[in-house]
């Protein structure tokens, strides 16, 4: 009795272990690898946010969102990699250059900042490089953001710089649908 447990508890065990290495994934090319390595990156960025969050927060005072369901949607789309590339233009090309042009002087803000605009610009090339991987398709419009941006006044910069945490959440979902 206590032999036949220990093997069933052998089997087991080494069905487990088989099931565990089945679930790895070797990849094969660049691409691949990028979406497999990303949580490290997304650690990241959710690290440098964490420095600077307090702030945007404490000076966010519009009750107007730039990411609602229906950006989330269309992340969700089989448009998701255009909505991504045009996310990440808008914030590299005017967000961030705003936040730091506002924070000359503090360098505790220069360093996380500059951070998420390299990770973003990372993220961006191997967009590029992986269009086939991603199937980017181009129908999404960034104008709508853009217009609640400008909208906004200078107080758009506090209220894009405190939902870029919900932009991190946003890019997780969508590169890790694209794991296999």
């Amino acid at each position: 009795m206590l032999l036949l447990r220990f093997l069933l508890l052998s089997l087991l065990a080494a069905l487990l272990l088989g099931a565990a290495q089945c679930k790895r994934i070797t990849c094969q090319d660049s691409c691949c690898s990028f979406v497999e390595g990303f949580p490290v990156r997304l650690k990241a960025l959710r690290s440098s946010y964490s420095i600077i969050r307090d702030y945007y927060e404490s000076k966010d005072e519009l009750d107007t969102a730039l990411f609602n369901r229906t950006v989330l949607q269309h992340f969700k789309s089989s448009y998701g990699c255009s909505v991504m590339n045009d996310v990440l233009h808008f914030y590299l090309e005017t967000v961030l250059p705003s936040a730091i042009g506002g924070h000359v002087g503090k360098k505790n803000f220069k360093a996380p900042i500059d951070t998420i605009g390299n990770l973003f610009q990372e993220l961006k090339r191997e967009l590029v490089k992986c269009r086939s991987y991603f199937t980017c398709r181009k129908p999404f419009e960034i104008s709508s953001i853009k217009n609640s941006y400008s909208q906004m006044g200078g107080k758009g910069m506090y209220k894009a710089m405190v939902e870029l945490d919900m932009l991190f959440n946003y890019i997780e979902d969508y590169v890790a649908s694209h794991k296999h």
